[in-house]
Formats: structure tokens, C-alpha cells, sequence
């Protein structure tokens, strides 16, 4: 038998070298620091990263662990969900959903019909509405340990599974249909570009965009966040081209834009109502401009630290929304003849500086606003398949790859969206978007009422018999 003493005096394994030490300490592959001191071997370049199988800090987007992964987790191709943050998931998926097809092609048509005062109150109404929903919906996060399906998980972990998934139908519902508005408002414009009026040319539009978006979808997590990217400059960029606009144009009074000092902003200060319309009906045609705002909540399973994350991106996209909302408002309002605001849904493009530069942030915010409800939506009935609330509709739990990428949800959503653009137009499908998500947002609401109530009662009991 082998005396104890030898085992004692031989070395223990260092396990880490072969890339299966602890997650608390550092892989061998921080090589900067490491082989500079370690590596005795001239051939080994400090430049590479582990297994000498890609230049060390050469990173994808959103791939920056890459290097620091053991050598058994590259090389036998182990995957992993991608996790986004702040700033690259939930606040680019917020803003580029709440600054919208309605604030290019309805800015105008508001205004014209309910007056400047009206059209800022209106602003004001929508964004408190969505920021009380907001501030709910963080605080149930406080709470509760966040987990996926969005919406869907902040009603049913406080309300219940049934309750929950009765609600998130209707949300599903109208963020499908809000879909299809978004498309609509790009096959509107792009039907107008190439000189088609009929209205079957705008839905040929619309469905194909949905159908280039789906495939985007389809393609992966990480393609969507990349491509949100680059349409949150070019939606930034027209903004700003908007607005440096109706400083610089000093000849377009036959296209209805008269300029800054023309007294437009005294003329057009209050309502003119027509053709039947009301403030609740102008306001139902703005306030699905925000109903957006739960993207980022929405991505709860693909974000780093949903608790932070969802709460700071969030606030911030709201904020930037509104001075977004009120930069068209107010400028249109000053620069603009009414009579143009109510019949030329286009007018924010002739008081851009450049026009192609306004019309590509137009399109974009069609195509973006509808990439992101295509992202969300289907995990939100993802996770209601999963719960098995409703047993018929549990094949739309699958998932596939390591992020869940849930397939026949995103068929479930393009078919409802597909035959809204089928029969709708925007004015029409504006008010049908509106009523969903105001139910849903009063019952997030009531959600994070009753939990904050007996949350405390439950914190107070604790504290009685510490």
C-alpha cells in the first residue's frame, strides 16, 4: 500500500492551466499579463488569444468574453446566449421603437387638428402614461428576479399564470397589429416614391417588408441589435436634419412652410376640428407612438442584469422620445400653414434641410419600429406556451439554438400582421393598436399596486421578529 506521506508530498493539480479553474478566478487566457511573465517559449506570441486560434482582442460585436473562455468552450464550439446591455439593448430597441412612422407622416396632421396647446398636452398625456407603466414595471423588477417574457412575466408572477396570460394575448395582439401599422406607414411612402396611389401597392409594400424583417429575425438575436444600431443613427440624423431645416429654408412657401417668423404659431395655437374628428380620436391616432416603450422589458431574457438594465434604458428612451415629439410639434406648429399640415401627410420632408436624409429616417423608423415588435412579441407568447396556460397553443414554446429563438411564435405574429395590413390603413389601425395597450399598461399598473402593498406588509412582518 502506498504510504499517506508520498501522496502528501506531491503536487496538487493546478487545473486552471487547462481552463477549469473557478469562475472567481482569471482563465489563462488574460495572456497580456500573464505570458509576459509566465511564458519562457519565444514562439508564443502574447498577440494571440488561447489555442493560438484568433489574434488575442480581435472581437466580434457583442463577443467581448470570447478570448477569456476556456480552451474547451472555443474548441468544441460550446454555445452560449448572447447578453446585451443598457445602452445596446434595451435603449436602442426603446427609442427606435417609440420614434415612429407617426411622428414623420401624423406630427402635422395633429397639430393642424388639434392645435399647437392640444398637440403638446397630447404629447405630455401619451408620455405620462407610458412612464407610469414604466416606473411600474421597474419597480415589480425590484421586487421580483427578472427572468424572460417580458410583459407576460410581470403580470403573471404578481397576478397570476391565467390572469397573465389572458393579458398577454391582448398585448401580442395589439403589437401585431401595431406592426402592421409601422409597415403600412413605409408602404405609404414608398407607394408615393414610385408613383403608385393605389392602396393595394402600399400592402405589397408592407408585406414584403414584414416578410425581409421575419427573415432578419430569424437569422439570429445578435443581427437584429446590430442592425438596430445603425437605423437609431440614421432615425438620430433625421431628426436633426428636421430641425436644422425649418431654420435654414427660406423659399418653400408655395410647398405650405412659411417660416419661423410668419405668425403661423398664433394662427395654428388651437383646434380646428374636421371631418368628425374629436381630441379622443387625435389622440388615439398619436398614442401608439409609444406603446413601444416595453421593448426593452420585452428582451428581459437576452439582457445582462434585467434589474439595471431595463430601468436606466428604459427612462433614458423616454426622455429622448419626448424632446424628440416636441421638436415636430412645436416646429410644424410655428413653420407650417394649417390647411398644408391637414392635407399633406409628407410636409415634414419638404421642411427638412435634406429631403433624402428625412425619407430614409422615415423609412427606417417603419422598418425598425416593426423589427423590434417582431423581436419581442413572439418570446412574449413564447413564455405563455411554455407556462402551458393555454394547452392548445403550447407547440409556440419551442425555441431554437441556445438563445430560444422562438420560430412558430414569429409565424403566429407575421400571419396577424399580414392580414391587418391586408385591411387596414393607418388612421384606422391606429385606434385598434391604442385600446390593447391601454389595458395592459392600467394592468401593470394594478400589478406593481398589489405587489408593492403586500410587499410591505410582508417587509414589516420581517422586521417584527428580527
Amino acid at each position: 500500500m502506498e504510504s499517506p506521506e508520498r501522496f502528501s508530498n506531491q503536487q496538487e493539480v493546478n487545473w486552471e492551466k487547462f481552463g477549469l479553474g473557478t469562475r472567481d478566478q482569471p482563465y489563462p487566457h488574460h495572456r497580456n499579463s500573464i505570458m509576459r511573465e509566465n511564458s519562457t517559449d519565444s514562439r508564443i506570441s502574447p498577440d494571440y488569444g488561447g489555442g493560438g486560434h484568433q489574434p488575442y482582442g480581435v472581437n466580434e460585436l457583442f463577443a467581448e468574453e470570447q478570448g477569456e473562455k476556456p480552451w474547451w468552450k472555443s474548441n468544441f464550439f460550446v454555445s452560449e446566449p448572447v447578453r446585451f446591455g443598457t445602452w445596446d439593448g434595451v435603449f436602442t430597441s426603446c427609442l427606435i421603437n417609440i420614434f415612429g412612422v407617426i411622428v414623420f407622416l401624423r406630427s402635422g396632421w395633429i397639430v393642424g387638428q388639434a392645435g399647437v396647446l392640444n398637440a403638446v398636452l397630447m404629447v405630455i398625456a401619451t408620455v405620462s402614461v407610458a412612464l407610469i407603466s414604466v416606473l411600474s414595471a421597474v419597480g415589480i423588477c425590484e421586487r421580483c428576479r427578472m427572468e424572460s417574457g417580458g410583459v407576460y412575466f410581470l403580470v403573471s408572477h404578481v397576478l397570476g399564470s391565467k390572469f397573465g396570460g389572458a393579458l398577454g394575448l391582448l398585448y401580442v395582439f395589439g403589437q401585431a397589429v401595431g406592426c402592421a401599422l409601422y409597415v403600412l406607414g413605409f408602404g405609404e411612402s414608398m407607394a408615393k416614391l414610385v408613383g403608385l396611389d393605389s392602396p393595394w401597392a402600399e400592402r405589397g409594400f408592407a408585406s414584403a417588408a414584414v416578410l425581409l424583417l421575419g427573415v432578419i429575425n430569424v437569422a439570429g438575436v445578435k443581427w437584429v441589435i446590430k442592425l438596430q444600431f445603425v437605423l437609431l443613427i440614421i432615425l438620430l440624423l433625421a431628426g436633426l436634419d428636421f430641425a436644422v431645416g425649418s431654420f435654414v429654408h427660406t423659399d418653400d412657401k408655395a410647398n405650405g412652410f412659411d417660416g419661423w417668423l410668419s405668425g403661423n404659431l398664433r394662427n395654428n395655437t388651437f383646434p380646428d376640428y374636421q371631418d368628425g374628428h374629436s381630441w379622443f380620436t387625435v389622440f388615439g391616432v398619436f398614442f401608439p407612438t409609444v406603446t413601444g416603450i416595453m421593448a426593452g422589458i420585452n428582451m428581459s431574457g437576452d439582457l445582462q442584469n434585467p434589474s439595471t438594465n431595463i430601468p436606466n434604458g428604459s427612462l433614458a428612451a423616454i426622455s429622448t422620445g419626448l424632446l424628440l415629439y416636441m421638436i415636430f410639434v412645436l416646429f410644424l406648429g410655428a413653420t407650417c400653414q394649417r390647411q398644408v399640415l391637414l392635407n399633406d401627410f409628407m410636409i415634414a420632408a419638404k421642411v427638412s434641410a435634406v429631403q433624402v436624409l428625412l425619407l430614409m429616417g422615415l423609412y427606417v423608423s417603419s422598418m425598425s419600429s416593426c423589427l423590434t415588435a417582431m423581436y419581442g412579441t413572439p418570446r412574449v407568447l413564447q413564455s405563455i406556451a411554455n407556462e402551458n396556460v393555454i394547452p392548445v397553443i403550447k407547440i409556440l414554446g419551442k425555441g431554437r439554438g441556445p438563445n430560444k429563438v422562438p420560430l412558430h411564435s414569429m409565424v403566429v405574429v407575421a400571419l396577424v400582421t399580414v392580414t391587418f395590413i391586408l385591411v387596414g390603413e393607418i388612421n384606422t389601425l391606429a385606434p385598434v393598436v391604442t385600446m390593447p395597450f391601454l389595458l395592459t399598461y392600467a394592468s401593470i399598473d394594478y400589478a406593481y399596486f398589489a405587489l408593492a402593498q403586500t410587499f410591505d406588509i410582508q417587509h414589516r412582518r420581517e422586521e417584527r421578529f428580527r
